[in-house]
């Protein structure tokens, strides 16, 4: 039971997840990460950056969603929800097996929120900090965006409560997808027609 529901969880959340990416990847025209970060460098008016969180806020709430849904965490995680299903390898494993099952989540986390950090929120690119280099400002920068995103994560795992499968692939198939596929075509005219520059 928790292998179907852990497969039909993927293939529904794995959909509008690829299509905000494409999307980010059409307004860049690469799908180099550091071309996707240098496209973010600067500002708008001087004060707001060119992230993407601001040219595509639809894109970066459905990929933020997504990703939570496919890391497994609540209110998404299907897998192995206690209450029914036992917990599932929780009780065959105890020890350093479980503390690697665990370490794996985690790093799960950590990579999927370099990721977002990647795609939405301008990467390593931060203000210049005099008399710093700016290869340990960049990694700073970094590590803080990444690490905002993860306690947003597991602020979302304390406060909000797990929903039904039923509504979990509602919201994936009726909601998430249709509204990638529009962000994904809206990005599409926006690039073809030059508006963003």
């Amino acid at each position: 039971m928790g292998a179907m529901r852990a497969v039909a969880q993927d293939i529904s959340y794995t959909i509008p997840l690829a299509l905000t990416a494409i999307a980010v990847v059409l307004f860049t025209g690469s799908l180099s990460t550091v071309d996707i970060v240098g496209a973010q460098a600067g500002t708008w008016f001087g004060i707001i950056p060119k992230w993407f969180i601001f040219i595509q806020p639809l894109g970066f709430i459905l990929f933020l969603i997504a990703s939570i849904a496919e890391m497994g965490r609540i209110p998404f995680d299907f897998q192995e929800s206690e209450q029914e299903l036992v917990a599932g390898f929780f009780t065959e494993y105890s020890g350093m097996k479980f503390a690697m099952f665990f370490l794996a989540e985690y790093a799960h986390l950590f990579a999927v929120s370099g990721i977002i950090v990647t795609l939405f929120l301008g990467g390593w690119t931060g203000p210049v900090l005099p008399f710093i280099p700016v290869q340990i400002t960049s990694l700073v920068y970094f590590l803080i965006k990444t690490y905002a995103v993860i306690f947003f994560a597991m602020w979302l795992r304390d406060t909000v409560p797990r929903v039904r499968i039923d509504q979990l692939l509602n919201l994936g198939w009726k909601i998430m997808i249709p509204l990638a596929l529009l962000n994904l075509l809206v990005t599409g005219f926006v690039v073809t027609a030059g508006v963003i520059q």
